[in-house]
């Protein structure tokens, strides 16, 4: 949800009583604080991502000042000046960018989830590789059934599971070159 980001009392061209809109102070306290809250997640993002943003240089310099902050006194008044300075401009952009990056992030956890998936069925019903094989055709097919041989030998040998963790990533491999 986008805060109203008006500032003033807002009147209708004709100044009909009927057609006065007043913005509360509450309304803009809440605005306020969901702006605030907005540039505090901005601001503790990774440098890669806050670029994604566009945002002008002196929005840039308080998110890298509030980066820098160690005290949480000191960085609820570098959010506070934050949020009075992302007040200023147009937010429509960064709630969208914001919305983008959230969702990259609920794929790539669906994507992980459905690795780990393969990896188990892998390892626990021998017929899964070969519909394995013909859904993700690859030259790494070998290199997978070595990789389940090991992971089997790791976990009746109590042994750091190496191997489990080296199929997640072939198959994390295999997958992403077939989308």
């Amino acid at each position: 949800m986008i805060p109203n980001l008006s500032r003033k009392k807002v009147f209708n061209q004709k100044m009909d009583s009927s057609e006065i809109n007043i913005i509360s102070k509450t309304e803009l306290k809440k605005d306020s604080k969901k702006i605030q809250a907005l540039g505090r997640s901005i601001a503790e993002m990774s440098a890669d991502e806050i670029k994604k943003f566009n945002f002008p240089p002196n929005i840039q310099q308080a998110i890298t000042e509030f980066k820098a902050i160690k005290s949480n006194s000191a960085k609820n008044r570098q959010t506070q000046y934050l949020g009075k300075l992302l007040r200023a401009i147009d937010l429509t952009e960064a709630y969208i960018v914001m919305e983008q990056l959230r969702t990259n992030s609920q794929k790539g956890i669906q994507l992980d989830h459905y690795i780990e998936k393969w990896r188990d069925r892998l390892i626990s019903d021998k017929e899964a590789i070969t519909e394995f094989i013909s859904l993700y055709s690859s030259s790494e097919n070998q290199t997978i059934r070595q990789l389940i041989q090991n992971s089997l030998k790791e976990k009746a040998s109590d042994k750091p599971p190496k191997s489990y963790r080296q199929l997640f990533q072939v198959i994390k491999i295999i997958i992403n070159k077939s989308q």
